[in-house]
């Protein structure tokens, strides 16, 4: 007899299902990556890169913002790595499987 998790498995294989952290993760990767490409200078784009005057936030534990994630992966110069699609596109897996990589050492460091 199969235990639960193997059957949880079968089913999962048979119904092609995806984990619904993972797919989120991918599209915001895809979109962070469309968004830093595009020549035009649209509003989703203005926000991002807006910060608030004076640069201050809140005390104690702070929110995470759009990008924290998105630099733990491809480091501070996220938004110049984005606009090559091929070196983008090689980052989205580590970016989705969540790899814990310390910020003193972002994995896009080691490609340029």
């Amino acid at each position: 007899m199969l235990n639960k998790f193997e059957n949880l498995e079968k089913i999962k294989n048979k119904t092609k299902f995806k984990n619904v952290h993972s797919v989120c993760k991918k599209l915001k990767w895809r979109w962070t990556g469309h968004m830093l490409r595009e020549e035009k200078e649209k509003w989703t784009r203005l926000i991002m890169e807006w910060y608030p005057r004076g640069n201050k936030r809140s005390k104690g534990r702070q929110h995470k913002r759009w990008e924290d994630d998105i630099k733990q992966i491809a480091g501070a110069k996220w938004t110049r790595l984005a606009r090559d699609r091929e070196t983008w596109k090689s980052l989205e897996e580590t970016f989705v499987a969540g790899q814990a990589v310390t910020s003193n050492n972002p994995i896009a460091d080691d490609i340029t």
